[in-house]
């Protein structure tokens, strides 16, 4: 009796070794996968997905860029099988919208650049501060979806739209509950058109033709584009005079959302 409980406690304890290892394993295969587009989904314990929080990987560059709520960043990152160290980051300085808006992207940036541990498994990625899970972010599968953000931002001025590939939402105050309608397939097709005018990697270089938004002449208006699972975004500009390169784009889509009741 007593051999059989001892052999039993061998393979018990074989067993439990191999499933680490087989666990082990599996992240380290999923983190040869790292390269893609993830979108944050838990923050220290709570939901952000409406902050549109992300994380991209370049593993061939040992990069990694993003949205952190507010402003874009990049930096490096080094990868020794589970154990991650991210930064040193650097940041847009777009203000947020709010203090709310710029707390969250404060801990998101806190939260990466205190990381130590990753696990990535089944398209879900988690760091890891210590033994405390900090952020966990799915992976965004890659399509050929295209979705168009713009907003126009000042003391007396709140105007947020979202075009996807069915619907138009426009928030016009900062009270009001965001409104929406189909896309139609003309306008669909319009702005598809438009968008292959368009050199996306030069969008954050276009140069804005004024400057009135800087003595409060203009709202700050910026356009992000989303494109086979890339983000692109433009540098401020007046709401109103857009870059010469997204002048037609930024005219269709706020024509768009005039219709928009």
């Amino acid at each position: 009796m007593k051999y059989a409980f001892i052999i039993s406690l061998v393979m018990s304890l074989n067993t439990c070794n191999n499933v680490t290892k087989s666990s082990m394993q599996e992240n380290e295969n999923n983190l040869a996968n790292l390269t893609g587009l993830f979108n944050v989904e838990i923050l220290n314990g709570n939901n952000v997905i409406s902050n549109k929080q992300t994380l991209n990987f370049d593993t061939e560059n040992h990069k990694i860029f993003g949205f952190s709520g507010c402003n874009r960043f990049t930096g490096s990152y080094t990868l020794n099988e589970n154990e991650i160290k991210i930064g040193p980051l650097a940041s847009t300085k777009r203000l947020c919208v709010d203090d709310n808006a710029n707390q969250i992207e404060t801990k998101f940036l806190e939260a990466l650049s205190t990381a130590d541990n990753i696990s990535f498994k089944k398209n879900k990625l988690t760091l890891f501060s210590g033994e405390k899970s900090v952020l966990t972010a799915n992976k965004q599968e890659v399509s050929d979806s295209i979705a168009f953000n713009y907003s126009a931002i000042s003391r007396g001025t709140f105007l947020k739209i979202n075009i996807n590939d069915s619907t138009v939402i426009v928030v016009k105050s900062r009270k009001d509950k965001p409104i929406s309608k189909p896309l139609s397939e003309e306008s669909k097709e319009k702005l598809k058109a438009l968008l292959n005018t368009i050199n996306l990697d030069s969008l954050s270089q276009f140069k804005d033709p004024t400057q009135a938004r800087f003595y409060d002449g203009a709202s700050i208006g910026t356009l992000e584009i989303s494109k086979n699972g890339n983000t692109y975004e433009s540098t401020n500009f007046d709401h109103g005079t857009p870059p010469k390169e997204i002048e037609a784009l930024v005219k269709e889509i706020l024509s768009i959302s005039e219709n928009v009741e």
